[in-house]
């Protein structure tokens, strides 16, 4: 396949394929307006004769690996776009190549650590949640009242600020929201205006961000796309595109990602141990119990 198919072709697929299928669970209320898009890679590794698949850790600094760029749509909860590359490509670069406007893009701490980032994502119409260090400095410029929906979802200070120790480093203008409860402390920045999103919902736009992590361990684990069938920059990409077009497939016939038990009846399938009429029998009773929360 790797020497046939243009992996431009399946991206196209898995676009359009993305576009129609339905949201894998009801969207939170106060989000379901809302273009949330979480940004992250994930590491497969490589073998290493794969040269090109750089990653640069390890004993001898000679580690491979394949990082996996994804946009994931948090109110939908599925992918929207990826991006395949080394294993030592840069996740900030991933970022700005991908990012578009009017989305509200929520990363990590390793997005909010790049100032200049914070301003070209502003810069190209965009928005963002994202979390930054305790130790960042915090100019003050206006702090901002807590309401008591403020209050309750654990923030302890909402201003409005700009940050960097010095004018060289200083980022544009935004808001910081510091939340702590008994289980986390964070200190998110948003460009986000006070009037669509409050202190408290900024807070709940980053929890929402733990879906990626979900997604990453689903693909992996229950998808069981842990290792590559091809060593070639092509090879990998078509697989990996192929375990995404799979994973929007099976939301779009059962509205939600496959669990374990279902993965493992379409196995059976494959192997030729059941028919289809058998297979889809199964997938409904398996997809009823889940509803209503039986266990078998």
């Amino acid at each position: 396949m790797q020497h046939v198919i243009d992996p431009a072709l399946l991206h196209e697929v898995f676009r359009d394929l993305a576009s129609r299928a339905p949201s894998a669970s009801a969207p939170d209320a106060a989000l379901a307006r809302m273009k949330l898009i979480a940004q992250d890679g994930s590491l497969w590794p490589a073998l290493q004769r794969m040269a090109w698949a750089e990653y640069g850790v390890g004993r001898d600094g000679e580690a491979k690996g394949v990082r996996l760029h994804l946009r994931f749509n948090l109110v939908q909860g599925q992918p929207e776009d990826l991006l395949v590359q080394r294993g030592k490509s840069c996740e900030r670069r991933a970022l700005r190549q991908m990012c578009l406007p009017g989305q509200i893009n929520v990363g990590d701490r390793y997005y909010g650590e790049d100032y200049k980032l914070l301003a070209e994502v502003a810069g190209k119409g965009g928005f963002f949640v994202f979390r930054i260090r305790e130790s960042a400095v915090l100019n003050a410029e206006e702090e901002r009242p807590l309401s008591t929906e403020d209050r309750t979802a654990g923030v302890v200070r909402h201003l409005w600020a700009r940050l960097g120790a010095t004018d060289a480093l200083r980022s544009i203008r935004l808001r910081v929201v510091e939340i702590r409860t008994l289980e986390q402390h964070l200190f998110l920045v948003t460009n986000l205006p006070v009037d669509q999103a409050s202190a408290a919902l900024v807070g709940l736009i980053y929890r929402k961000r733990w879906d990626i992590e979900l997604f990453f361990r689903w693909i992996k684990c229950i998808l069981g796309c842990r290792h590559f069938f091809a060593e070639s920059p092509e090879g990998v990409t078509l697989q990996l595109y192929l375990a995404l077009i799979a994973s929007l497939l099976f939301q779009h016939y059962t509205g939600r990602r496959p669990n374990k038990r279902i993965m493992e009846l379409i196995h059976f399938y494959l192997m030729g141990w059941m028919d289809s009429d058998e297979l889809v029998t199964l997938l409904q009773k398996q997809m009823a119990s889940g509803k209503t929360g039986k266990k078998r």
